[in-house]
């Protein structure tokens, strides 16, 4: 049983569901479609869509109804800083339901997550290998020690690297899960996700122990977040 008051919460954001097609990951331990927050497995909202130089043909594959999409790129270039911050974060879910209703998103496999650092890495292990904390986005979300929101459902744990502010790498951008198969028996569930914190913090700790030498995963620092999904629609 997941208990809630055991994370903090990394605010909110919009993900489709989808697979990329890489070789090493059409694998029978993977689903037909992956959850990730690693924008390498999931296409998500991002605000560099309306940033110098933008990424219109990035918003257009998101889901971004062409008839609206210079409006949207409007928005993440500079309105959007009532709602969100860098580089997809919702501060709240009725933030991410109007940005939904007001460009016209269609909603199929979209999900509307929020994600939860277990609070004990949040108190002794987030970020030991960065020196400098920035005061926006996840980082100052985190610092603010906020509680996760009742009404959603948890769909399960991803461990994920951390670079720039922002998700990077999740473990499954490795090809980790067949080597985590077999040593814990640890198997992805119907969104590629691990069923429990147990697991995904023994997938966290195997990464952990390369000490970012980049021969088990990505050279960046790993933690486990919890993917919880909210209505699109209140």
């Amino acid at each position: 049983m997941i208990d809630l008051k055991d994370f903090y919460s990394a605010g909110y954001f919009l993900i489709r569901r989808s697979h990329p097609g890489w070789t090493t990951l059409q694998q029978v331990l993977l689903p037909p479609l992956l959850l990730s927050l690693s924008s390498c497995l999931s296409p998500q909202f991002n605000l560099v869509w309306g940033m110098i130089p933008g990424d219109r043909e990035g918003a257009l594959k998101f889901g971004i109804p062409e008839q609206r999409l210079d409006e949207c790129i409007k928005w993440c270039g500079y309105e959007y800083e009532a709602d969100a911050d860098i580089w997809g974060m919702f501060y709240s879910l009725d933030a991410a339901r109007r940005f939904i209703q007001r460009f016209e998103l269609p909603t199929e496999q979209l999900y509307l997550i929020e994600t939860g650092l277990p609070v004990d890495i949040a108190q002794r292990d987030w970020h030991p290998f960065f020196d400098q904390k920035n005061d926006y986005g996840i980082e100052k979300r985190i610092a603010q020690k906020l509680p996760m929101e009742d009404g959603g459902e948890p769909l399960g744990f991803e461990v994920v690297s951390f670079q720039y502010s922002g998700f990077s790498h999740s473990w499954l951008c490795s090809g980790l899960h067949q080597d985590m198969a077999d040593l814990f028996g640890i198997r992805p569930n119907g969104y590629g996700l691990i069923d429990t914190l147990e697991d995904a913090l023994k997938v966290y700790e195997w990464i952990k122990e390369d000490e970012m030498k980049g021969t088990r995963a990505e050279p960046e620092p790993y933690d486990v977040w919890l993917l919880v999904s909210h209505a699109l629609d209140s």
